[in-house]
């Protein structure tokens, strides 16, 4: 396997991630959760749900890399997460109401049918769906966009159109979800993607669903340290300070990296 470390920026928005799950824990007194499905998009998948473990959640895993659980074990919270694999995003098997809070990072946009895996996500929460998706309303999108023309990379990073805040909160709304909150995060002050790494990881990696499939990342994450010590850097906690903020709404949209709409049954 090819060795790569997740760069800062990639840090950034799991400490702001983080910041946001304790938030939505204490403020909706959650205690269990379900990440469906919990693969990586361009970093290492299944440690996305941390700060909800951080938090006191229960945590369950759909679809996980299960060579990344290691996280959860180095930060002392591997009791507050449970794995499940094989499993249909759209028809997956649990109980109704089984969870307090459904969520994804990215990945959701990958899937076929959108509509029907967000119908099924209010199906097995008890109240609350939370999205978290890439946001393209942001100069580094058409840059993205030339990187992947130019080089002539496949576009594997989902159907773009549920990539801007105004479609996911119709999505919302046309399943029969309420939208009691939205907003930017992820505002560091430059674009997203920079370039370079993002061509690095295409020519070596390529998709995870080429035939025959490339090499597999072995993914090294410094943010697992910094949860386990405690210890961030302090640019990072004035950033996510300013993140959290003024996180509500599209006033920092057109910088953001992600976007997020949460809703309630």
């Amino acid at each position: 396997m090819g060795k790569e470390i997740e760069v800062f920026g990639v840090t950034y928005d799991r400490y702001v991630l983080l910041q946001l799950q304790k938030i939505f824990t204490q403020q909706y007194n959650l205690k269990t959760v379900v990440e469906m499905p919990s693969h990586g998009a361009k970093a290492a998948g299944s440690l996305y749900s941390i700060g909800f473990g951080l938090a006191g959640c229960n945590v369950t895993l759909v679809n996980p890399e299960q060579d990344m659980i290691y996280g959860w074990e180095k930060t002392g919270i591997e009791n507050r997460v449970e794995t499940v694999s094989n499993i249909n995003v759209y028809n997956s098997g649990f109980k109704n109401n089984q969870f307090d809070l459904a969520w994804n990072f990215v990945t959701w946009t990958e899937l076929d049918n959108p509509p029907n895996y967000l119908l099924e996500m209010k199906r097995v929460s008890k109240k609350y769906v939370l999205l978290v998706t890439c946001n393209n309303f942001q100069p580094g999108y058409p840059w993205h966009r030339l990187i992947h023309k130019v080089f002539g990379f496949p576009w594997t990073h989902g159907q773009v159109k549920y990539n801007h805040i105004t479609k996911v909160k119709k999505l919302f709304k046309d399943s029969g979800i309420n939208v009691i909150e939205y907003g930017a995060i992820d505002t560091p002050g430059w674009p997203d993607p920079s370039g370079p790494r993002d061509i690095r990881l295409h020519k070596r990696f390529g998709s995870k669903n080429e035939e025959p499939p490339k090499e597999k990342p072995l993914w090294e994450v410094p943010f697992i340290e910094y949860v386990r010590t405690g210890i961030y850097p302090g640019w990072m906690k004035a950033l996510g300070k300013w993140d959290m903020t003024f996180r509500e709404g599209v006033l920092k949209l057109p910088m953001s990296h992600l976007f997020y709409v949460l809703g309630r049954k």
